[in-house]
C-alpha cells in the first residue's frame, strides 16, 4: 500500500512540531517558515500554517459521540493501539473523546480514542482485533462471532 498524504492548517508551527514530534513521535521531513512535513507512520502529513483556522466546530454524533466532522487519524495494530493508549494516559494528555470501544459487539467493533493537535485539528487513533473488520459492512451479520469486547 501506498502512503497517503494530507495537508492540514495550524495556528503555531512550534506547538504544531512539540506535538506532532514530541507527543506522537513523528519524524520531520521538509519544513519552511510556512510548513513542515512529519511521518505519521509511514504517511506524510504536511501543516501549513494559516492566518486563521477554519471552523469545525459544528459536529455529528457516531454511536452516541460528538464526532468531529474534519479528523484525521491511523488504523493501528491492536495491540499497538492499547500500548498507545495506556502511553497517552500515563502522560496525562487531553482526550477530545477519551479511549472506547465503539459499536461493541456489532461487526464494526473497534477501538478508537481522539485528540487536538494544538490549532485544535481532530485526530482518530483507532483498532481493529481483526482487520478485515475495517471496511466490512453491516450486511449479512449484526454481531461478532462470540460478541467479542476490546
Amino acid at each position: 500500500m501506498r502512503p497517503f498524504h494530507l495537508a492540514f492548517p495550524v495556528h503555531d508551527l512550534g506547538l504544531t512540531e512539540s506535538f506532532y514530534a514530541g507527543v506522537l513521535g513523528c519524524s520531520i521531513g521538509r519544513r519552511t517558515e510556512k510548513s513542515i512535513n512529519f511521518n505519521f507512520h509511514g504517511h506524510q502529513i504536511v501543516a501549513h500554517l494559516v492566518e486563521q483556522m477554519p471552523d469545525f466546530s459544528d459536529g455529528g454524533r457516531v454511536d452516541g459521540k460528538h464526532v468531529p466532522p474534519f479528523h484525521f487519524g491511523l488504523v493501528m495494530e491492536f495491540s499497538q493501539w492499547h500500548e498507545f493508549r495506556d502511553n497517552l494516559v500515563e502522560s496525562g494528555i487531553d482526550f477530545r473523546l477519551k479511549p472506547h470501544i465503539r459499536y461493541p459487539g456489532k461487526i464494526g467493533e473497534q477501538a478508537t480514542l481522539f485528540l487536538n493537535d494544538p490549532s485544535g485539528n481532530a485526530i482518530e487513533f483507532k483498532s481493529f482485533r481483526n482487520d478485515e473488520r475495517l471496511f466490512a459492512t453491516l450486511e449479512g451479520s449484526e454481531h461478532l462471532p462470540g460478541g467479542g469486547v476490546l
